[in-house]
């Protein structure tokens, strides 16, 4: 499925932080079963979101529902930063939810962990969009 490039990472019980396009249940089986733990922010259209993850609009600012997946080695969480606003990931490295109260923001340690390695999923999509060669819009600047 994804090749032979996590060969010498095999059950090394290292984490993989993954960013939209890429975090998939299926992908994160893969990597359950061959030792690595992962978390990601995911797409609300995609196939194995439960339908009470996608809608963020009449929920309470702060709050934070969780969805626990394979005998709660997989959780999803759906967290409100801002009205009408929501944030889901899918991560496999945390088994219990725990929030965080710092600041009043009431922020899942699932988030903050993966805000640690935010900064390297970001530059990673920056390169890639480098090598994108979509055709832009001949009236914005570049």
């Amino acid at each position: 499925m994804l090749g032979n490039w996590h060969s010498q990472f095999v059950n090394s019980n290292k984490n993989v932080y993954m960013g939209l396009y890429f975090t998939l249940y299926s992908t994160v089986e893969y990597f359950l079963e061959h030792g690595l733990t992962s978390v990601g922010t995911i797409f609300a259209y995609r196939r194995n979101v439960p339908a009470c993850l996608r809608k963020a609009v009449q929920r309470d600012l702060y709050s934070t529902l969780a969805v626990y997946k394979h005998s709660k080695k997989v959780t999803m969480i759906n967290y409100v930063p801002r009205k009408n606003t929501n944030v889901l990931l899918l991560a496999s490295c945390h088994a219990k939810l725990k929030i965080d109260n710092h600041q009043g923001f009431k922020t899942p340690d699932i988030i903050t962990y993966y805000n640690l390695g935010k900064g390297y999923v970001d530059s990673m999509d920056a390169r890639i969009e480098d090598f994108c060669f979509k055709r832009r819009p001949t009236d914005t600047p570049c």
